[in-house]
């Protein structure tokens, strides 16, 4: 159905190279398919993800990728184009922007295109097959989100071979876990799959007592109850709890200047023993799939993700600049409850008016967010802290009543149609049209606004092996969230419209070398803390014009390159504090690089040495600009081996992030500093039974 997928592939050494004699189970399953049995799995599988009918940038993450994501998905994207950090390193929950926007975390990560999960900690690998990133506005698939860019999260599913495997991961600051996949398929025509992974961690960030334990648990199942209809579901569940790091708070300006202070050694915990983050996320989503006629389709979902979480947010601010003495601990203590739901219909035709070639795509979806805070209460220590010379701070004793928000809910109503239309053999286009309605509660007040969402794009097949491409899309995202220093703290601002334009090409004309590259350019609403006010509100726009490159070369068939860049500029165009004017908003760098190398030695079969560099450049502290968090480049150098022992299939990896054990700020959010961490060693042990 992909008029338009225009970026495409996965770039990891894995998938580029795997000796013929040792490969995993999954790819042993996939060579012996029947060719009915390979049709019918991929009309599964395209069932599944519809993306690639979106006329936006992709990004895809294969399994081999994944299999190392200690950290979660987001980290594991963390060398994609147009990925920068928004918190410290090591932090319980996800946090990232793509093209200078932040990720909604409740709204912007899909499961199976579908349903949009509570994340209130960081994601699990474990059963995921996939990860897509699809850059830009979306609003025409997805509904409300945020123009950065669609995460979606493809489970796995039981091959025909079956799949038992047993992973043992960890790191040098103590992390150690261990992993299960099990797979089968039943029936006559195994006709019935069933895929459940399983992990149990002991969590080690490198910061000095904040260990803790992680747990997950999925089960994916597939039916293929008659050659026409298809049933889905799956249900993953996973925990967290830790000691959470405190964060540091930029410091007053001075003269409209503000002084940085030198990072702190990221290994010494600033908060204590009592501020611990436990968090719970369960996602249940069933579909179901009917071939009702040659040609022509019908797709019914239905999906639940629930969150819960209590923390104890610690911000260190007020300390000196040189001398780190004299912070002042303010302890955020929250408790809440996360629900989103999620239903979708769909009707999909593949036909002919006349010679034109048509996939047309008529849906209708709801969904629902449902914030419920429970408790929440503002401590302020007695005991002062230094940022580098940290002491134990004494547990927070509340001075007054805890306080609870008013519920707050979001849920938008769409219909949606979208038609791939081949008008030549060398040029397609897609036209699509969204009416959402959103509305918005806030305890008693109620909003409703409709929205139109048009999208265009098109596709020119200058070659076979070159295309250019274009689109336009206009969206509605979420507001943002008011950061817990805010007046109106937590709050969730009412839902507003972005729009993307976009030109790229895509060329693979040489084997040994692809690249696709596109130019963009998003309007957004530009959500900041008001200086005066503290209170945390929409203020105009922000207009993103930038250039993103993904580029890989296999100079000889041991040596391969890859590359991703991106070049932003970032400007806002306020209504009412026109300071603001021109400036360029938080935490968004100019430029954005990683560049990696890989080796493949011809005399060990199985290994793959890579090398990797990612800079990003230096990034305003505030909306204000006053002043900017310095640019850095960090090293980090992996290997992986695949080989066979025993006759078992064994994977073996290793790799050393911040090689040179730089100490650095790797991000600015809403007034507080992100610190990278020091060097760290991972390794992972697969085996196949």
């Amino acid at each position: 159905m992909a008029v338009f997928s225009p970026v495409l592939y996965a770039q990891t050494a894995d998938a580029q190279q795997s000796p013929p004699d040792q490969k995993s189970q999954e790819q042993k399953s996939s060579e012996q398919k029947s060719p009915e049995q390979k049709v019918q799995e991929r009309k599964a599988e395209d069932s599944v993800d519809k993306s690639n009918s979106l006329p936006v940038s992709k990004q895809v993450m294969n399994s081999g990728k994944l299999a190392s994501a200690q950290d979660g998905v987001t980290d594991a994207a963390k060398n994609q184009a147009g990925f920068s950090p928004t918190n410290s390193a090591g932090s319980p929950a996800d946090s990232t922007q793509i093209r200078g926007i932040k990720v909604n975390l409740f709204a912007n990560y899909r499961l199976n295109g579908g349903l949009q999960t509570a994340n209130v900690m960081s994601v699990p690998a474990d059963d995921k097959k996939n990860v897509e990133t699809l850059m830009g506005a979306n609003a025409l698939m997805f509904g409300v989100a945020s123009p950065a860019g669609i995460i979606n999260m493809v489970t796995k599913r039981a091959p025909l071979q079956d799949v038992a495997s047993i992973a043992v991961y960890g790191n040098s600051w103590g992390q150690l876990g261990v992993a299960t996949d099990l797979s089968h398929r039943f029936g006559e025509r195994k006709q019935f799959g069933i895929r459940v992974n399983a992990s149990d961690t002991h969590l080690e960030n490198g910061v000095s007592g904040t260990g803790g334990r992680g747990w997950f648990g999925s089960v994916g199942m597939d039916w293929d109850v008659t050659d026409r209809l298809h049933l889905q579901f799956d249900y993953e569940v996973y925990t967290k709890q830790v000691i959470e790091q405190a964060g540091i708070s930029l410091p007053a300006a001075v003269g409209g200047v503000i002084t940085l202070p030198k990072p702190p050694n990221p290994t010494k915990l600033l908060s204590g023993p009592w501020a611990v983050f436990n968090a719970k996320v369960e996602n249940v989503q069933g579909r179901v799939d009917y071939d009702i006629a040659p040609g022509w389709k019908a797709m019914a979902e239905i999906g639940q993700s629930d969150g819960d979480r209590s923390r104890s947010s610690t911000r260190i601010g007020s300390y000196n600049t040189f001398t780190g003495a004299g912070g002042i601990a303010t302890v955020s203590e929250i408790s809440a409850d996360y629900f989103n739901k999620f239903k979708r219909a769909e009707l999909n035709g593949q036909f002919n008016t006349w010679s034109v070639p048509h996939n047309l795509t008529l849906g209708v979806a709801d969904s629902q967010r449902i914030d419920e805070t429970l408790a929440m209460n503002t401590i302020v220590l007695p005991v002062k802290q230094n940022i580098f010379d940290p002491v134990a701070l004494p547990t927070p004793v509340p001075t007054k009543p805890n306080s609870t928000l008013p519920l707050q809910m979001d849920e938008d109503t769409g219909l949606y149609a979208y038609d791939s239309i081949g008008l030549l053999p060398r040029f397609k286009v897609l036209l699509g049209f969204r009416e959402s309605r959103s509305t918005a509660t806030y305890g008693n007040n109620s909003s409703s606004v409709w929205v139109p969402s048009p999208a265009a794009g098109l596709v020119y097949d200058l070659l076979p092996e070159t295309s250019l491409f274009a689109s336009y899309m206009r969206g509605l995202e979420d507001g943002g969230v008011a950061p817990e220093n805010a007046k109106n703290a937590y709050q969730i601002l009412t839902p507003a419209e972005s729009t993307q334009y976009e030109v790229g090409i895509r060329e693979t004309y040489f084997k040994w070398f692809q690249v696709t590259s596109s130019v963009f350019e998003i309007t957004r609403a530009n959500a900041v803390t008001d200086p005066f006010t503290n209170v945390f509100a929409n203020d105009g726009v922000i207009r993103y014009k930038g250039m993103d490159a993904v580029m890989v070369q296999d100079i000889t068939p041991e040596w391969s390159v890859t590359e991703a860049v991106e070049y932003l500029r970032a400007v806002q165009n306020p209504l009412m504090n026109q300071v603001l004017a021109g400036l360029t908003p938080e935490n968004t760098p100019k430029w954005i690089a990683n560049i990696g190398v890989t080796y493949r030695p011809f005399w060990v079969p199985g290994l793959s040495l890579t090398g990797r560099a990612q800079m990003i450049a230096k990034r305003p502290l505030n909306a204000e600009d006053q002043g900017y968090l310095p640019g850095y480049t960090i090293y980090a150098i992996a290997a992986d081996y695949s080989t066979k022992i025993m006759g078992k299939h064994v994977d073996l990896r290793a790799s050393v992030d911040n090689l040179m054990n730089k100490g650095y700020w790797n991000s600015v959010t809403t007034g507080t500093l992100g610190i990278g961490m020091n060097r760290t060693v991972r390794f992972v042990a697969k085996m196949d039974f």
